[in-house]
């Protein structure tokens, strides 16, 4: 097994796990409080914190790495003077956003939530106020992961993934009978920092991450990754107004729209990080690499192979659990306080955001092309476009169809953004490997259009909720065998021939 595959694997295993063990907890959660008025309460509490740790560490990544890769493809002694100085500047960043949180939490949600009663928003802002602390801890956390991605070592922070919602779950479930919505707030909160204090010691104890308290923040390689940030900064906080504008106009709609939405995105989010983690946190250091040695051709050949491999694993996802999700739905959340009305709610609004999937997926490695060719400033200017659509979409929407106005919306601007960057990093590499993709692409739709043609008969023949799960996995697997060995697909191959039942005697 090549050592790319081999990472891609450890990294979505954990990956998987993590996410797996942390739905879990939500789906304690949802049992708990439902889909009303505490849980809107909770979730718009938390939308501020997230919002400002998706901006932070979701462009710590995509530029901090390719930077990292610049750096030692010159063999720079200053590699860890950058790391270093760049850690120490973030860590007095966020701890300033932390406070600043903390004494304006109150006009904050005030703003975010303008159809809430006074009761809601007062404890809103109490929640808010905790859970700002966050910020440095995750964001750290992340960084710390970014050192560990750039040197192509992955078992660690891999490993460190599982160890939030581990214990998020442990103290979820010995404390559900006296569980409110504040000591999910301190649960989560011991968690990350837990998980910080783990993976920063890891950190510094390896040998070859020499970490130092030097504070060289006008070094040539940190003004570099600031530079970098900025335009990825506005394009995370334009892309991140999103769920912001979601709760600002559900929070005018009746009890319970915030958290139909936020359950159906959770699911969204769920498999998306399921199927892209393992693939995108593994080629994007090579990509930087390949970047950094200007091999172009390596570079859009390893694009071109994740994006049909994320294809090739989202298309039968969507088919499926677009059409026939609503058992999934039901065995996860219909529980105690969260009724059939509810599970009816969120499936609706899950299977709509289901059909972005596979242009999520794809979008992820196209948008890192732009990363490692170090141009953050077109992605960002075309997101800020995108999203604007998507705003007058929602506005136009949401007095027709209600609630589901978000789905819809987000579904036309993830399809619309794919197709607008893909066009764009074609352009700047070169071209190449388009009919490829899309041969590959009609193959994939038709194995998974058979697949569902095979579940609705049996779906006919049972309602056995279990029975559906388990024949929702089934198909899938007939998937991968038509793929293998009808269409001859090339992702089918490297997946299943990896597996040494399917080789058959035939040595890779």
């Amino acid at each position: 097994m090549s050592r790319l595959a081999k990472s891609s694997l450890i990294v979505t295993a954990f990956t998987a796990l993590g996410l797996g063990l942390g739905f879990l907890s939500n789906v304690l959660i949802a049992a708990k409080f439902g889909a009303g008025k505490d849980m809107d309460v909770f979730l718009a509490a938390t939308t501020i914190p997230f919002f400002i740790i998706t901006i932070l560490s979701g462009t710590l990544n995509i530029t901090f790495i390719p930077v990292f890769a610049e750096y030692r493809a010159k063999d720079s002694q200053e590699i860890w003077r950058v790391v270093s100085s760049f850690i120490n500047l973030i860590i007095v960043v966020t701890t300033v956003l932390c406070l600043t949180g903390i004494l304006l939490a109150y006009p904050i949600m005030k703003a975010l939530t303008p159809g809430f009663s006074e009761e809601k928003l007062i404890k809103s802002v109490e929640l808010l106020q905790w859970l700002f602390p966050i910020i440095v801890f995750t964001v750290i956390n992340e960084l710390m992961a970014s050192v560990y991605y750039s040197n192509q070592r992955f078992v660690i922070p891999s490993l460190n993934k599982i160890i939030s919602p581990v214990l998020i779950m442990i103290y979820v479930s010995l404390f559900h009978n006296n569980l409110s919505t504040k000591s999910i707030i301190f649960a989560i909160l011991s968690a990350k920092f837990i998980q910080m204090i783990l993976l920063t010691g890891g950190f510094l104890r390896k040998h070859d991450f020499n970490y130092s308290f030097v504070f060289d923040y006008k070094h040539a390689g940190v003004i570099k990754i600031i530079k970098l940030m900025l335009p990825m900064i506005l394009l995370t906080f334009v892309y991140r107004m999103i769920p912001i504008f979601d709760r600002y106009f559900l929070s005018k709609l009746h009890d319970g729209s915030i958290s139909h939405i936020d359950y159906a995105q959770k699911f969204l989010s769920l498999i998306y990080q399921m199927v892209t983690s393992g693939i995108l946190i593994s080629i994007f250091p090579i990509m930087s690499k390949y970047a950094a040695e200007n091999k172009w051709d390596e570079l859009k050949a390893l694009m071109s192979k994740g994006i049909r491999m994320l294809f090739f694993i989202s298309i039968p996802i969507v088919f499926f659990l677009s059409i026939y999700g609503m058992p999934f739905v039901k065995f996860t959340l219909e529980k105690g306080a969260f009724t059939a009305s509810d599970t009816s709610a969120v499936y609706t609004a899950f299977a709509i955001y289901m059909l972005t999937l596979p242009a999520m997926t794809m979008g992820a490695v196209i948008a890192q092309g732009f990363y490692v060719l170090q141009d953050t400033r077109t992605i960002a200017i075309t997101d800020v476009f995108q999203v604007i659509i998507y705003f007058i979409v929602c506005i136009l929407l949401l007095p027709k169809i209600n609630y589901l106005a978000i789905p819809v919306a987000y579904c036309l601007y993830s399809n619309f953004a794919l197709f607008l960057n893909g066009f764009i990093v074609r352009y700047k590499l070169g071209g190449g490997g388009g009919v490829r993709i899309i041969k590959s692409m009609i193959k994939q739709v038709i194995s998974a259009t058979i697949c569902v043609i095979v579940l609705g008969i049996v779906f006919k023949l049972t309602t056995n909720t279990l029975i559906s799960l388990s024949m929702i996995a089934m198909t899938f697997f007939l998937y991968l065998m038509i793929s293998r060995f009808v269409f001859k697909t090339e992702e089918a191959i490297f997946l299943l021939d990896k597996i040494t039942i399917f080789r058959f005697g035939n040595k890779r």
